[in-house]
């Protein structure tokens, strides 16, 4: 957990860089709850304690960290299943609300995972392991969870948001693995918009929810269907594009 990245948070919840990320760091495992411990204790310092006083964080950094203790959304990046555990037991005892970003071996913790009402955010394509910490990777991981009864929300890790079209075919590999149709469309819909605070506002078609609306040629986790028309704020969207554009210019003409 190195200073520059240890707490990098969205507007509703903290980011916690564990697991895999230590080796980077060179922190081992137990240092890294070590020092996520010195940084739960300097948000919430001694009085005599200055603001000019630079130790793990800065005092912005206390002052943000302080804010989600006590009931705050905090994201967990972890792996193994291990440090699934030990994840959990700090939550229980700072009484935070943890979420799991990654989690390949969450399916081996499902029911600790059920039990605490914590959901997990996968990558349904991580299969084969790129470290230790994802020895047991399987493309079931999605169908194990939910079939637990852990709530899940898809993302894909590792492969830059400029390829965060290929979530749903993503989702349609974790159809084909076990997990239902429904479960899927909720993992990339209103799970996602519950897990982070939004679920009252975001993530369903229904009256006074906020929502851009797409109209596929078939089922959007098929590869070969493609959006026909999208709504965004009400409106249609033009569909063309430069890709489209190139298609009509160079298509063959037949004769």
């Amino acid at each position: 957990m190195r200073r520059a990245d240890a707490f990098a948070a969205p507007s509703r919840t903290l980011f916690a860089d564990l697991g895999v990320g230590a080796p980077a760091a060179g922190v081992g495992r137990a240092a890294q709850f070590m020092l996520l411990e010195q940084a739960v204790r300097e948000a919430k310092p001694p009085a005599s304690m200055r603001d000019g006083d630079f130790r793990l964080l800065t005092p912005a950094g206390r002052e943000v960290l302080a804010r989600y203790l006590n009931g705050g959304r905090i994201a967990f990046s972890v792996d193994r299943a291990t440090d699934i555990r030990q994840m959990l037991a700090y939550a229980r005892q700072h009484g935070t609300r943890p979420v799991v970003v990654g989690g390949a071996q969450a399916w081996q913790v499902a029911d600790a995972l059920a039990a605490a009402r914590v959901p997990v955010v996968l990558d349904p394509l991580v299969d084969l392991p790129d470290s230790f910490d994802q020895i047991g990777a399987t493309l079931e991981n999605a169908a194990r969870l939910h079939e637990a009864g852990v709530r899940i929300a898809f993302t894909n890790l590792g492969d830059g948001t400029h390829n965060a079209r290929k979530v749903r075919q993503a989702a349609g590999v974790a159809v084909a693995n076990g997990l239902p149709w429904e479960a899927a469309l909720a993992a990339l819909t209103a799970n996602p918009a519950e897990i982070f605070g939004l679920g009252a506002a975001y993530g369903r078609i229904e009256p006074g929810f906020v929502a851009d609306l797409v109209l596929w040629s078939g089922d959007p986790f098929e590869v070969t269907t493609v959006a026909e028309q999208v709504w965004i704020d009400g409106r249609a969207q033009s569909m063309r594009s430069r890709q489209t554009e190139l298609r009509d210019r160079y298509r063959p003409v037949p004769r």
